[in-house]
């Protein structure tokens, strides 16, 4: 046992003499991913392409009845976000489309709105440029769907007036056009009935500030791992033999060299988290509050959420320890991951390809409600969605239950990949 002791003990001894290397190894890392996500925040944050279309109106005729009808129009909320209105005279109208200066150019005849009150319903000219853009061929599709709607309605009125008539129940009559009116207008504006009745949200429990860090921090236990071979990196098969003379067999090797690799990036992670801490501090030393006093007491976000806010009803022993599972969990997965590789260049080509690819299939590049299904089944069961869940639970709190599947999925990961790689190391 005294020969166990002692070799663990050279072991942590080399792996403190290399922290210094791997941690500015792990600084260097920390400030690429930072970038990135400093570069996807400002891409998040640029407006999206709107699409605006100039429309123009002729009115042959003006009364009351029709500036009213044309303010209700501009006025709309679904319109005004898109069309641009101005009133111009026909032959302007005609030759600003021509020139490709208007997508449409509608042509509203005199008495407008008492002919559709009477039932002469007059004919709305809506003319189209010959070489539409694709705004204007947007503006003829609805236009064209808009007409057919009406056209239905129109029908649906007629043939109810009539019926009505026919059967001697005009008395009914106002409830029926009022019951067709519901059912066209619940038919052409039911997008909202989706969010009346039930909330989705592509991140869950988390804000995408949440997630996001969750996904950051994984990504960056795992990609760290490419620095700390030369801790995990099997001994020579005559030394290995040796020591195994001595009662120092090839299990106690293969978990002396995982903890080895597991305290080195318990402190890359205490020392990279207190440098985020004083970047913190000194940044809100000169970031000045609303009253104009240097200091703020907590350094706020773009999205409103304090910077490393965790859940209130998470203590702090099950903060530590599941923080210390997570690190545990990764170090197990880069250690098997070197176990398959067997050397340098190849155990770091593929902890980043494996950690990549299993970071975006569980959600942390792009939430799993937007892959598809195959790929969300998939990635819902790989170690780095317990990982992602532990880490986010510690930020928004977690569900009921759900802190113990994370615990049980990734203490399974864990024992499963350790097994493994000891398994490979074995072999002589």
């Amino acid at each position: 046992m005294r020969q166990k002791i002692l070799y663990l003990y050279l072991e942590i001894r080399k792996t403190l003499g290399m922290v210094p290397r791997m941690f500015l190894q792990a600084i260097l890392l920390m400030i690429l991913i930072g970038a990135i996500a400093f570069c996807g925040v400002k891409s998040m944050e640029k407006k999206p392409l709107a699409v605006n279309v100039d429309i123009g109106i002729v009115v042959q005729e003006e009364n009351a009845m029709t500036k009213m009808a044309l303010a209700y129009i501009e006025n709309m909320e679904s319109v005004s976000q898109i069309c641009s209105f101005r009133q111009v005279s026909e032959e302007e109208g005609t030759d600003l489309l021509t020139e490709g200066k208007l997508a449409a150019l509608i042509v509203l005849p005199g008495q407008l709105v008492e002919g559709i009150m009477n039932g002469n319903n007059p004919e709305v000219k809506i003319l189209f440029p010959e070489n539409a853009r694709l705004e204007a061929m947007l503006l003829r599709e609805l236009t064209e769907s808009g007409a057919g709607l009406l056209r239905v309605a129109q029908a649906q009125i007629y043939g109810v007036y009539d019926t009505a008539v026919e059967y001697g129940l005009t008395d009914r009559l106002s409830q029926m056009e009022m019951e067709i009116d519901s059912y066209n207008l619940a038919f052409a504006l039911d997008r909202l009935a989706l969010y009346e009745t039930e909330m989705i949200s592509a991140t869950g429990r988390m804000s995408a500030l949440q997630l996001y860090m969750s996904s950051g921090v994984v990504l960056f236990l795992l990609l760290s791992g490419m620095a700390v071979y030369p801790v995990v990196q099997q001994e020579p098969l005559a030394f290995r033999r040796q020591l195994k003379r001595q009662g120092t067999g090839k299990w106690w090797q293969c978990f002396c060299q995982w903890m080895c690799g597991f305290v080195c990036m318990v402190l890359c992670v205490v020392l990279s988290g207190g440098v985020v801490l004083l970047l913190k501090n000194a940044a809100a030393t000169v970031i000045k509050n609303e009253s104009g006093e240097k200091g703020l007491s907590t350094f706020v976000l773009s999205d409103g959420n304090s910077f490393l806010v965790t859940a209130p009803e998470t203590g702090l022993a099950e903060k530590i320890g599941i923080s210390l599972l997570v690190i545990a969990t990764a170090a197990t997965l880069i250690y098997f991951l070197y176990s398959i590789a067997q050397s340098k260049t190849g155990g770091i080509l593929l902890i980043f390809l494996c950690s990549t690819v299993a970071v975006y299939l569980s959600g942390g590049l792009i939430p799993s409600p937007f892959l598809p299904k195959a790929m969300q089944a998939v990635g819902d069961r790989l170690p780095t969605a317990y990982m992602m869940r532990a880490v986010g639970g510690l930020l928004a709190g977690y569900e009921k239950g759900a802190m113990i599947r994370c615990v049980a999925g990734l203490c399974g990961y864990t024992v499963l990949s350790a097994l493994g790689a000891c398994l490979l190391r074995g072999k002589e």
